[in-house]
């Protein structure tokens, strides 16, 4: 497995994987892709395999897919798909992870989102190096699943942003939750105070769009109320006794009256 020839296979298929998703045939590169994943599955079972090289195929096989499936209008089972070509959805690459969220999101197939969030985040560790690893890695590698074990806290907080900002704070308006979480997650200090400054903001943003939206209700309201009680007649208002008299109907009335009168006097 370790040898280029066999790597330079892997990466072989991943160029025809791409072609095909290039070429709009989603179902061949979905195929082509998965294909990829188990044939590295397999051999890392039997010898020892070039980690760097593997990840690096895999991570390209995991970007076809989640692109494949988003022109299949399939996007809701990227991560099963994910899950069954990485051995878990922590061990996704955060490339791979953070596209997919996205595209599940945007496709308004977000809907089961926050459990795979909060399963790959707590997942990750902080140590003092200053990187991430995962929790795990070993027993994934044991399976022959081949994952990259170490993340960098900017890839972290990528992922951690786009749970709390976009996915809670945006998309689900859970900005309380969203807030809770960065409070008590492994984050960087640094890190932390950014997520909360972007949350409080959105929060605050939310409230006041809310209390204008409610202030116009109230005035419309309060409105309506008072051109409905001004255009109805007051209860001790008079009707008038008779209707009024066209001005024309006037004048012929007052013409017979005098004509009457003249024939009158004729006849005296």
């Amino acid at each position: 497995m370790g040898s280029s020839t066999q790597e330079s296979g892997f990466w072989k298929r991943i160029d025809d994987a791409e072609e095909y998703l290039l070429s709009g045939l989603f179902e061949q590169a979905v195929s082509a892709a998965l294909s990829v994943s188990e044939q590295i599955h397999t051999v890392s079972l039997e010898t020892e395999c070039d980690r760097d090289g593997v990840i690096d195929v895999l991570e390209s096989a995991g970007m076809v897919l989640v692109q494949a499936l988003k022109e299949l209008r399939r996007t809701s089972e990227m991560f099963v798909q994910l899950k069954t070509m990485f051995g878990s959805v922590a061990s996704v690459p955060a490339k791979v992870f953070l596209t997919g969220a996205t595209m599940q999101m945007a496709a308004g197939s977000g809907s089961d989102l926050k459990p795979i969030f909060e399963e790959y985040l707590a997942k990750w560790r902080y140590t003092n190096d200053g990187v991430y690893v995962l929790n795990g890695g070993q027993e994934s590698s044991l399976h022959g699943f081949v994952a990259t074990s170490v993340m960098s806290t900017k890839q972290y907080l990528e992922v951690a942003e786009l749970y709390t900002v976009t996915f809670l704070c945006i998309v689900s308006q859970e900005s309380e939750t969203a807030i809770s979480w960065v409070e008590k997650a492994e984050l960087t200090e640094q890190g932390r105070q950014d997520l909360l400054k972007k949350l409080y903001a959105l929060r605050s943003a939310a409230n006041k769009k809310l209390s204008t939206v409610e202030g116009v209700k109230q005035t419309a309201e309060r409105n309506l109320s008072t051109s409905t009680n001004g255009s109805a007649p007051s209860q001790h208002e008079d009707a008038p006794s008779t209707a009024p008299v066209h001005g024309s109907l006037k004048k012929v009335q007052l013409k017979s009256t005098q004509s009457s009168a003249q024939h009158a006097k004729k006849s005296i």
